[in-house]
């Protein structure tokens, strides 16, 4: 099973959360052997006041998270799949052959930890409907994601985020006049139109766009999220973006 681990901030229940899951996942699931979903909360001895983790009790929680996927995936033959830091907790998600033994084995992994309260739960789930409504990121959030990727590596490279450049972006459409529409909304918001293309497949008609801007986290998502909501609006797909790299 492929391991891609990505962190993500959301509202859950209308709190903030920052979501840990491996996307890695997402291709393989529903996994029909793992039908048992198993969850374990374990509540921080000292939360921040927006109920996310304090980085003083981060390498405690770090140990806790590893003996809980050891006894779980022993004894349930379960693998984690995602966690919610959420409201003064960690919640622990797995899915698993089986729910026998799951309450020992969570018991059993958090004996060392004193002063640690915990909860648990679990349900027959064989849709994965937990992983993909719950822990999977919105289209929005996952193109945050990606935006983080990149700049990681523009960064290691040497850009300045900073510096405004041409900023080029990639989209598809299920038929011209979606593309023609999406071209003129994209003009009056400020994009030049590069290039068009026509090829196979269900979204056939291509289309490359670009603007002058500086590419730190916060303005290429604003950008992204733009171009995103329109392609949706006209039935189409955004399909990323690229930029030189600009060291000075």
């Amino acid at each position: 099973m492929t391991d891609n681990w990505k962190s993500y901030i959301c509202n859950v229940n209308d709190s903030i959360a920052s979501i840990f899951v491996n996307l890695g996942l997402r291709d393989e699931i529903p996994i029909l052997s793992k039908t048992w979903l198993l969850w374990t909360w374990v509540y921080f001895q000292i939360p921040k006041p927006d109920g996310l983790s304090d980085g003083k009790e981060a390498p405690t929680l770090f140990k806790i998270e590893d003996a809980l996927d050891l006894h779980i995936s022993r004894t349930c033959r379960a693998i984690p799949c995602g966690r919610i830091t959420t409201e003064g907790r960690r919640e622990f998600y797995f899915y698993g052959e089986t729910s026998d033994g799951f309450g020992e084995a969570v018991k059993t992994a958090l004996a060392g930890f004193d002063g640690y309260r915990f909860g648990t739960g679990m349900q027959k789930d064989p849709l994965w409907e937990q992983y993909l409504d719950v822990l999977c990121p919105s289209p929005e959030d996952l193109e945050r994601i990606k935006n983080r990727d990149l700049l990681e590596v523009l960064a290691e490279k040497g850009d300045v985020l900073s510096a405004a450049r041409e900023v080029q972006h990639w989209l598809y459409f299920r038929s011209e006049q979606s593309r023609t529409s999406f071209r003129e909304v994209a003009a009056n918001s400020g994009f030049r139109i590069v290039a068009q293309s026509h090829a196979k497949g269900d979204l056939p008609f291509g289309i490359s766009v670009a603007r002058t801007q500086a590419v730190e986290q916060e303005l290429i998502d604003a950008t992204v999220v733009e171009l995103l909501g329109l392609a949706r609006r006209f039935e189409g797909d955004y399909d990323g973006w690229e930029t030189p790299i600009v060291s000075q």
